[in-house]
């Protein structure tokens, strides 16, 4: 590629063209890389979260897995929670066939990444502007701030600090090119542009930040020729970049997210909450306070808070607008916040969350920028150094101690949401998921008032009712139970979940026609719902029709060949229709998936004793008794085989042994009573 007429002025007014870091220079690199991994080093003992990591990792039907050919097809192709992102999502299934399903090495995973774009951004910065510490102190800040920590310690959020990665790669690569225009440069700005948006779709303003970076610190934007001549330059990254817009457009619209939210949230809401969480942010990057993972989207916004939000914004882009000429790194830093905020501001929105601390991921960079290049600019400060480097020094000690005392929030989910519900007001989502934090720990009672509290809060958030339901059904509160499930379905009639939890409620009280209906509508949202096949088989097997019930869990086994549960009841049914060659098959099967549970192994001896093969099915039943002494039906089986094979002794063992548990047992002391009275 020629040298263009775009880059015939240096590239930056401080840093020149043969910019090298100096021991110094790799010495703070080395430190900020350091104090970021030590600061976040807790996260190796954390677990993952019961919001998001168990629908991007832990229940996902394909990252469990690992490295798959058919996980690999769908990271590729696949939809991950409506949005296309195939290199993080390649990302999770790297990690889990590197280190299973660990979330500590997980997120330490996340640390490294983050600490690899925090050096980078401090090379990048300081090669264009040649100031070192202005520079160290926007990546300090980028890497030690509050409200990234979300990015940081939630697994989920692997997509900010990959696409992160890229973002700052991108932005070297840009520098290299700058300096001296080739078409390889040119192919490695395409090339880590392309692998940000396919980590993080966010990533489409990057051109245009870019186009900030060539006014300053660059200096390659001097008059009008040269900015069409840059944008010229740059049309293939927005060509990606509206390539990848379509792409995820697409995902959430055929994921029913963004049909959803637009016409459950209209336009003036949406404006009025973008303008507020613009604001917003800027005071939690000034004073992160009251930060959680979920901050709930209110029902009425005040007219005058949204236009008191949206004045600020205006009388802050007119005073950088008029200084863009002495100061333009305010200019620049203040349109990188405002633009790159665009995709995740909520005028187009994903959810109910009013805002995320997330979003400020790379955003907040173009803040800090303003903060330290305006500090120098100011006569008195940048005379007086000490009074400079002390308030520097202070402003990262802060952000190390919030965010050292932030982190363990992500502990768990108990420790996540219960900090989200002392820090926010009427927080369904957080209710909600601490609730099922204290189910998951035996806390029952106290799961049900959290789920009651989110139904109150929000009515309609389905979810709520599914937990609920959920509770309910395991204190014992049966009808109650059903109540919640059918209310899920009518507010969200899209959730295979709620559908097929109804069906359970309906198949508990002998319902099974209504059961087998809602296990139907489950399948029908999510083909893929092997439970859903599992029960409905369950179901049909129940009404009589064996054969329909054989085809419902052979669907379950080939979504799922794991699913023990299936394997033993399709064996039976199978034994039913007089198939004993493949009812033991699967019947084996089971216990070779699952060697360690004792009713395989005993459904595998009924079988077995059934088709005659009385050895084998002695054999089963001890090692189903070994697992667990206590089955007596299975102790019994195994007497009436012993009995069929002629082993008398053995037999009035196992008998006398049921009676000592069970001494009313009618079996038992009958067929005992029998073996007893003949000849020895």
């Amino acid at each position: 590629m020629k040298r263009s007429a775009t880059t015939a002025a240096p590239p930056s007014r401080g840093a020149p063209n043969d910019w090298r870091p100096t021991g110094l220079d790799v010495a703070v690199t080395a430190a900020l890389v350091l104090v970021t991994v030590v600061l976040y080093a807790p996260v190796r003992t954390h677990e993952f979260l019961n919001y998001d990591d168990n629908e991007y990792v832990t229940e996902h039907p394909h990252v469990p897995h690992g490295l798959t050919w058919a996980g690999v097809r769908w990271a590729l192709t696949g939809v991950h929670q409506a949005t296309w992102h195939p290199l993080t999502s390649l990302s999770h299934l790297v990690d889990v066939e590197l280190f299973g399903l660990d979330a500590g090495a997980h997120l330490l995973e996340n640390v490294v990444l983050h600490a690899l774009a925090t050096a980078v951004l401090f090379l990048v910065l300081a090669a264009m502007t040649g100031a070192r510490w202005p520079s160290a102190w926007v990546a300090a800040v980028f890497a030690w701030h509050p409200l990234h920590v979300e990015s940081v310690a939630w697994v989920s959020e692997r997509k900010d600090v990959l696409s992160g990665l890229c973002w700052m790669l991108t932005l070297a690569a840009h520098l290299r090119f700058a300096r001296r225009p080739t078409w390889g440069r040119w192919a490695a700005v395409v090339a880590v542009f392309a692998a940000g948006l396919l980590a993080k779709p966010m990533l489409v303003t990057l051109p245009f930040v870019l186009l900030l970076l060539d006014w300053w610190p660059l200096g390659r934007l001097r008059d009008r020729a040269t900015a069409i001549a840059l944008v010229r330059e740059k049309v293939p990254l927005f060509a990606l970049a509206a390539v990848v817009s379509v792409l995820t457009v697409a995902a959430q619209r055929s994921a029913g997210a963004l049909a959803a939210t637009l016409a459950s949230t209209p336009l003036a809401y949406r404006l009025g909450n973008a303008a507020i969480s613009y604001v917003t942010y800027l005071w939690k990057t000034v004073w992160p306070t009251g930060l959680a993972v979920f901050y709930p989207a209110p029902a009425h916004l005040s007219a005058w808070h949204a236009l008191g939000a949206a004045l600020v914004l205006v009388a802050i882009t007119a005073a950088v607008a008029i200084a863009r000429r002495r100061r333009p790194f305010l200019a620049v830093g203040w349109l990188w916040y405002l633009g790159t905020l665009v995709p995740v501001i909520g005028v187009v929105r994903q959810g109910d969350q009013a805002m995320a601390d997330r979003f400020t991921y790379l955003p907040a960079i173009g803040l800090y920028v303003m903060v330290a290049w305006g500090a120098l600019s100011v006569p008195g400060l940048r005379r007086n150094g000490p009074l400079l480097a002390t308030g520097a020094v202070a402003t990262l000690a802060a952000c190390v101690a919030v965010t050292a005392a932030q982190i363990p929030h992500w502990q768990n989910s108990l420790t996540l949401f219960s900090h989200a519900v002392a820090v926010t007001r009427d927080n369904h989502v957080a209710h909600s998921n601490l609730g099922i934090a204290l189910d998951e720990r035996g806390r029952h009672d106290e799961a049900i008032e959290h789920y009651a509290r989110a139904v109150a809060i929000a009515p309609g958030y389905a979810k709520a009712h599914l937990n609920l339901g959920r509770a309910l059904a395991r204190a014992g509160r049966a009808a109650e139970s059903e109540a919640e499930y059918a209310e899920a379905v009518r507010l969200d009639p899209g959730s295979a979940t709620a559908a097929y939890n109804l069906g359970l409620a309906r198949a508990e009280r002998g319902a099974l026609d209504d059961a087998i209906a809602e296990y139907r509508r489950a399948l029908a949202i999510d083909p893929r719902y092997a439970k859903a096949a599992n029960n409905l088989g369950w179901a049909l097997a129940a009404q009589g029709d064996a054969t329909a019930a054989v085809a419902a869990y052979e669907r379950a086994l080939a979504i799922d060949p794991t699913l023990v549960a299936t394997h033993n009841n399709l064996a039976v049914t199978l034994a039913d229709l007089g198939r004993m060659d493949e009812a033991i098959a699967h019947a084996t099967t089971a216990t070779t998936l699952a060697p360690t549970e004792p009713r395989a192994h005993a459904n595998r001896g009924a079988l077995l004793a059934q088709a005659g093969r009385h050895t084998e099915a002695i054999t089963a039943f001890r090692e189903a008794l070994r697992l667990d002494p206590r089955l007596v039906e299975v102790r019994i089986d195994l007497a009436a085989t012993l009995t069929a094979t002629g082993e008398r002794n053995a037999a009035i063992a196992e008998y006398r042994t049921v009676l000592r548990e069970r001494p009313d047992d009618p079996t038992a002391t009958a067929a005992l009573a029998g073996l007893e009275q003949r000849a020895p």
